[in-house]
């Protein structure tokens, strides 16, 4: 992504209706063009772990990649706001 101000957005199209743990397709855009999209096999059917969390721009317990062999895969621009809604 280019520097400067953006607006990302996820978007997961969940293919189970109700059934727990189903996949489904996560798109990403950003400022309101389409970026990416991946298949998600499946998802937690009901709880995280203990030692899970909800964090934003780290993950503080399992890694989100194994890209960087030391762990730190933290982003290191700055997020204004984070909106979360469920649709």
């Amino acid at each position: 992504m280019a520097p400067g101000k953006a607006t990302i957005r996820y978007e997961f199209a969940y293919d189970g209706g109700d059934k727990p743990g189903a996949g489904g397709t996560g798109t990403i855009f950003v400022n309101g063009e389409k970026v990416a999209e991946g298949r998600i096999g499946n998802t937690t059917p009901f709880l995280f772990s203990a030692d899970e969390t909800a964090d934003v721009g780290t993950d503080g317990a399992t890694p989100v990649t194994e890209d960087d062999a030391e762990g730190d895969n933290a982003f290191t621009g700055k997020i204004e706001k984070v909106t979360v809604e469920l649709m």
